[in-house]
């Protein structure tokens, strides 16, 4: 958590220290937030989704999903934010691998010691930024394409590993990115629903997900047709 805490407030620092000097050599041009649209952004669709994840050494599971779009930062490029949760706990596979390890560094002359692993959840909330590009902004088929960046918050418990290193180890905080492709069908005046195929790379882990959910479209989801 330090860490972290360190390292956005470099980041942020940063910023600042790059904004200060853009905005007093192009003052006519208004803030850097100006220049990069993000005065234009206002909540216009709100929304959930739920679908299947399959993390590595981690049984499949189910994952929902909540995201907020915040409409058009250039043409045809929108930017949602999303959050999101799953649980579910290692494979058998995994867990083999682990009490293996285990077992070669115990010395049993009699040959009966047993090792019981259990079971070691893992559950993931994840907080993500994504900028995704549409092509067909106004169409009612969307297809859309695009990339994020995401910050994980990961648990691991089980009783083999209760107060020890390794579950130290599993309890994280890390930042991912992920890439998506996806479509939404915009048939009616305030609704829409969508798919999207998503892989989250993440440091120790990765996983592929697909999500199919729904969104509640703030104004008009087409323009107005101009009169004849």
């Amino acid at each position: 958590m330090r860490r972290a805490a360190v390292a956005a407030a470099t980041v942020a620092g940063c910023l600042l220290a790059l904004a200060r000097p853009l905005a007093a050599q192009e003052p006519d041009r208004g803030s850097l937030f100006e220049r990069l649209n993000l005065d234009r952004l206002r909540l216009t669709q709100f929304g959930g989704a739920a679908g299947a994840v399959k993390p590595s050494q981690v049984e499949p599971t189910q994952l929902f999903e909540l995201h907020a779009d915040y409409g058009e930062v250039a043409p045809g490029w929108r930017l949602t934010f999303t959050t999101s949760y799953w649980g579910s706990h290692f494979n058998k596979k995994a867990l083999r691998r682990f009490t293996d390890t285990l077992r070669g560094s115990i010395i049993d002359p009699t040959g009966d010691f047993t090792i019981d692993a259990g079971r070691i959840s893992l559950t993931d909330i994840a907080f993500g930024t994504d900028l995704r590009w549409y092509p067909r902004p106004n169409a009612t088929l969307r297809p859309y394409a695009g990339g994020g960046l995401t910050a994980h918050v990961i648990n691991a418990e089980g009783k083999i590993i209760a107060g020890t290193f390794v579950e130290r180890a599993l309890d994280n905080i890390t930042a991912g990115v992920a890439g998506m492709a996806g479509i939404d069908l915009v048939a009616l005046a305030h609704f829409s629903l969508g798919a999207q195929a998503r892989f989250d790379l993440l440091s120790g882990s990765r996983f592929a997900s697909i999500r199919f959910g729904g969104s509640y479209v703030f104004g008009r989801t087409r323009p107005r047709a101009r009169p004849q």
